[in-house]
Parts: structure tokens; sequence; C-alpha cells
């Protein structure tokens, strides 16, 4: 059996077992495996979470707080129990004055502090909500990549293998031939040094196999099971029709990068509005009730109720620092956004011309790869006949394996670049990663498979 058709067979046996086998995880169990368990992706959850409280306490400090406190307290000296109510009768006197009661204050006017406040723990919660988002497409780029990885190394895994094999009865062949006189001995140590050559780049590509499964059960928030778990074979699905233009505008409505920096930026603004709102006026209403006794056990009732004026005058300036401090870092802000929305801009045209080059080199592989194999077909044939040499065979043989390595790369390439497009326009979800993969049924083209 030639060359060619041992890795046709070998490479489209490969998705049939991995369907056979048990268990089968699928893309999108891995995505939803890696959201609900990386441990990254919970602590930004917490984070949200976090910012929640956060929004409830900005929220709170506008209510008025009501306060029980209770106190036993000696003097020095004898002290009124509580204040003078009457001129004409004193209060009594004690060393130990015992009290209790409630106090009461609401915020009239902070210079709007306040609301600044709230403000500023909206948009925490807002830029929570976008980090967890942004964490949510670049897991789900991550686990993908290293999944349909994980598939490109087992078929250029098994690639090697078939090359193996084939070496392996060259090897043989040559040494028989050797042994009647009609093969010169560097037939023979050129075969056994491919051959070991091949052993070992074979073995490479089973290390990078097992450490793309560990990467993947990193990602997935768990420990390696002893046993490798069988993989959904995918090819990539029909072409899906983008425009650079729409992937710009996309890319400026939905980036979360984009989003977290003009959120920071209206932090900051919010910032320098609490700064400037230390420097204002502050008046609450503050009230209370209490209750005075001495040693004898009794209670005498009091209370209050008044405004309260806080005027800042003088601190060296700590404030008017703190504003122009505030002020300058809302102009970082506002930088932060235009370097931001050029990097993205980037990020989208670099995706673009990627994905534009896999494809062209998709179609230039599967071209190499047809060349490759008329090749080897005609040197078989001319060995066969006796008019060939073993070292054009080897050569033809190791032209079809590399371009075949490189077809299995190119079609790995194809299908990331497609998520890189729609991670660089801030489209990227769970379930937009499905739409750009179809299993593999067997019925597609060799030259579409990954």
């Amino acid at each position: 059996m030639r060359y060619g058709v041992i890795v046709a067979m070998m490479v489209a046996g490969l998705g049939s077992s991995a369907i056979a086998a048990e268990p089968v995880l699928t893309l999108p169990e891995a995505i939803h495996q890696a959201l609900a368990q990386n441990p990254k992706q919970i602590s930004q959850r917490l984070d949200v979470d976090k910012a929640g409280t956060q929004q409830q306490a900005a929220r709170g400090a506008q209510w008025p707080t009501l306060d029980f406190n209770a106190a036993a307290t000696r003097y020095g000296y004898p002290t009124f129990v509580y204040p003078i109510r009457d001129l004409s009768s004193l209060p009594p006197l004690d060393d130990t004055i015992y009290d209790y009661g409630v106090a009461l204050r609401l915020p009239l006017y902070a210079g709007g502090r306040l609301t600044q406040g709230a403000t500023l723990a909206d948009l925490g919660k807002q830029t929570a909500l976008e980090r967890e988002r942004l964490g949510t497409q670049e897991l789900t780029y991550n686990v993908s990549a290293v999944y349909l990885k994980i598939q490109h190394l087992m078929a250029l895994e098994q690639a090697y293998a078939a090359r193996i094999v084939s070496l392996e009865a060259q090897a043989k062949r040559v040494t028989l031939l050797r042994e009647v006189g009609r093969a010169p001995k560097l037939d023979q140590l050129k075969t056994q040094g491919l051959l070991t050559k091949a052993r070992h780049d074979k073995l490479q590509i089973e290390n990078r196999r097992r450490e793309a499964w560990s990467l993947l059960h990193q990602l997935m928030g768990q420990e390696r099971p002893a046993q490798e778990i069988s993989l959904t074979r995918y090819i990539a699905a029909p072409a899906p029709t983008w425009s650079l233009e729409h992937l710009r505008q996309e890319a400026g409505a939905q980036r979360p990068e984009l989003k977290i920096a003009e959120q920071q930026s209206a932090a900051g603004a919010a910032q320098e509005e609490i700064a400037r709102g230390a420097r204002r006026p502050a008046v609450s209403l503050v009230s209370g009730y209490r209750e005075h006794s001495g040693s004898d056990g009794q209670f005498y009732d009091d209370w209050n109720v008044g405004v309260q004026l806080t005027v800042p005058l003088l601190d060296g300036g700590v404030r008017r620092a703190r504003v122009d401090e505030a002020a300058l870092a809302r102009q970082q802000a506002g930088q932060a956004i235009e370097q931001t929305r050029l990097e993205v801009a980037k990020q989208v045209q670099d995706a673009w011309d990627a994905h534009a080059e896999a494809a062209s080199r998709l179609q230039v592989t599967a071209n190499s790869v047809e060349e490759a194999g008329e090749a080897l077909s005609i040197e078989t044939l001319k060995y066969e006949q006796g008019v060939g040499v073993t070292t054009d065979l080897l050569n033809a043989e190791s032209a079809l394996l590399t371009a075949q390595a490189d077809r299995l790369q190119a079609q790995f390439d194809l299908i990331i670049t497609r998520f890189n497009l729609l991670r660089a326009s801030g489209a990227l979800s769970p379930e937009g990663a499905a739409t750009l993969v179809a299993p593999d049924t067997g019925s597609a083209e060799e030259g579409n498979r990954p």
C-alpha cells in the first residue's frame, strides 16, 4: 500500500475512532466547563459581586444613619447626672454616670460627594461586568485554540506514523536488496537515518499533544485525568460573510477594552468631582435621644436635634492638590481611550490580514499536496520498474509528508484566524464559537479538514 493512501486512511479513521470512543468531549462542552470551573473566571464573577456590594454601600451612604450606644463613666468629682432643665432646681450629682440612647445623622448636603460616590460605584460595577465579558472571550478563544490544536497534532501524529510504516517497509526492502548486492550501503544508511528522524519527530509531536491536553484541562479548571478522553473532530464551517468595515464597527461598539477605558474615564471625572466636593461645605441633620442615670438607678431622659455645618478652611493645600491629581488622572484616562482605539483598530486589521493569508496558504498547500502525491506516484513506479533510485523515492516521500504537514497547519490556522477575527471585533462568545466549526461527518473534502 502506498504511503499517500496510508495517510489518507489513518487521518480519515481519526474522526470515526473519536466518535466511537467514550466519553467524548465536544468543543461547546469544553468551553462550558472552562467558564464554570476556571479559577480566574470564577474570580472575575466574584469581582462583579463585590462591585455590587460597593454599589449598595455607596447608595446607603446617602441614607440616614441610626446608632445605639451606651456608656458607664466614673468621674473624679461629682457631676450632673443630666443637663440643667430648670434654673430653680439643679439636677442630682454623682461620680458614676450611666447612659444609653440612639443617635441619628442625615446628610443634607455633602458637596456632591455622595452622589458622585454612587456614580463611581455604578461605573465600577459596569467595569467589572466588562472585565468578566473580556475574560469569557479570552477563555473561549484559548479553549478553542487548544482543543483544535490537539486535533491538529493528532492528525500530524497519524501522518508521521504512516511515514514510519513506509520507511520501515523501505528499510526492509533495501536490506534485502543489499544482501543480494542490488542496493548500495548508502541507501540503507539514508533510509535508517530518515526512519530515526521520523520516530524522533513523532515523539516530539506526541509530547506537544500531551502538553496541549494538560493545558486544556488547566483551562477547564480540573486535573488532567490518567486517560485521555476522545474529542469530537471538527472541520471549518462555511466561511462567514464578513467585511472589514463591519468588523471595525462591531469592534468600536463591542470591544470590552474600549468600554472599560470609557468607564475608567467617566470614573476619573467622578473622582475629580469627589475631590472638589471635599472643598465645599457639608450640612447634616443630627438628632439623638438618651437616658442618664447615677448610682441610684434612676434614669432621666434627654434629647437633641439640630443642623451641623462643616466648612473646610485651611489644610495646607491638601484638598487642592487632590483636585489637581484627580484632574490629571482624568486626562490620562482620556488618552487611554484613544490609545485603546488605536490598538483595537490595529488588531482588527491584523486579524483580517491573517485570515486572508491563512485562506490563501490553505489553497497553496492543497496544491502542494496534490503535486507531491503525483511526484511520489511517479518515483514509486520508477522504483518498482527498476529505473528509479532509492534517494529519489525517499525525497518524494519526505516532500509529501512536508506538504501534508503544511496543509494540516494551514487548516488549523484558518479556523483559528476566524476565532481571532471574532475576538478582535468583540463578538466572540461560546455560542458564536460553535458557529465557526462543524462536526466532521466524514463526507467533507479532505482539503477542508483541520
